[in-house]
């Protein structure tokens, strides 16, 4: 099938989230076309450049009749503000519109007061569909915002190969995929690793991956690389990150918040077992003693008890592993675009 007909609304940048999934979809959907609304390079000015890409879009609604939906990605805050806008403008021009709400924090957003969950609810309520990443986020819209126009769509992954996991583990490799700041808890877990007894005695080893506050984890890091057992990789793609994926035993991301993490779901894809939190859509697809461990936000300490039981009986890691892989099978990126074909075709 031919996507010509839909035009997607997004990030320039696809280091985040949201860029990962619209990434996943270009490569995935014949004749994919997208209009960013916000910039990838941090030096640009937001503003002027949002202007530039709405006038873009005005013309392209002019002039390019096939242009059907308008498929929007949107967070929260400036995010959700920018892409209401793109919302008004296609339905001046009687365009489908599908606004699809990524972010962990969202819920907080509309929560700011009653005014905000009114007029929110209420932008949502113009959209033909709004989809969110979990049947919990459903419950959740239907009830505070009282929208009837929903769907649930999980985020799209391809398929890593997996390479099975040996039984002799002299060292056990941890993995952290995500953007370096407080929310996602790497600076905490970069902490209590360094009071470790399985770290400091050479057991564990953790590789870090992505981009944000290097600085900060400079500073982190500098206390604690005497040990030689924490890695910055920095930001990771392609064939790099393919490495990690199978060079990985354990995947770790103890956030604060979350949407539907998609580091999460390439572990998983890859046969890597997950130790994460109980936020946002998490629990959805990571189920504690069949494919990983999931521990309260802001409790680092109770990873110690987890990273006992692996360290008492590596054999879990293989299991579980396997268990993720095949629960993967669920969002692969073939299956959700089927199912996004369904919703196009029932607007069409």
């Amino acid at each position: 099938m031919n996507f010509n007909h839909i035009l997607f609304v997004g990030p320039q940048d696809e280091k985040g989230g949201i860029g990962a999934v619209l990434n996943t979809y270009r490569e995935s959907m014949e004749g994919f076309r997208m209009l960013s609304t916000y910039p990838e390079d941090r030096q640009t000015n937001v503003y002027r450049f949002y202007f530039k890409q709405y006038l873009k879009l005005v013309k392209l609604l002019l002039f390019q009749e096939d242009i059907k939906i308008l498929h929007i990605h949107s967070a929260s805050n400036g995010s959700f503000v920018r892409k209401s806008f793109v919302l008004f403008m296609a339905k001046a021009f009687r365009k489908k519109v599908i606004m699809h709400i990524h972010g962990g924090k969202f819920r907080e957003f509309y929560q700011a007061s009653k005014l905000k969950t009114w007029c929110i609810g209420s932008i949502l309520g113009i959209c033909d569909r709004v989809i969110c990443l979990t049947d919990e986020w459903k419950e959740l819209f239907q009830k505070e915002l009282r929208l009837k126009n929903l769907e649930v769509v999980l985020n799209p992954v391809k398929a890593f190969p997996m390479v099975p996991v040996s039984k002799q583990f002299n060292q056990i490799s941890l993995l952290f995929m995500g953007t370096i700041t407080e929310n996602k808890g790497i600076f905490e877990l970069v902490q209590y690793l360094k009071q470790n007894p399985y770290f400091l005695s050479g057991k564990l080893k953790l590789f870090i991956c992505g981009e944000g506050d290097n600085k900060k984890l400079s500073q982190y890091l500098t206390e604690v690389n005497s040990i030689q057992h924490i890695i910055y990789a920095g930001w990771v793609d392609g064939e790099r990150k393919c490495q990690l994926l199978q060079y990985a035993d354990v995947f770790i991301l103890p956030s604060h918040y979350e949407g539907l993490p998609m580091a999460i779901l390439e572990a998983m894809t890859a046969g890597i077992p997950i130790i994460s939190t109980r936020v946002g859509g998490i629990p959805t697809v990571v189920k504690p003693r069949h494919n990983g461990w999931l521990i309260e936000p802001k409790s680092i300490e109770a990873l110690g008890p987890i990273l006992e039981e692996i360290m008492d009986d590596p054999s879990i890691i293989s299991r579980f592993g396997r268990n993720a892989r095949k629960d993967a099978e669920t969002f692969h990126v073939t299956g959700i675009v089927s199912q996004l074909t369904n919703i196009y075709n029932s607007l069409c």
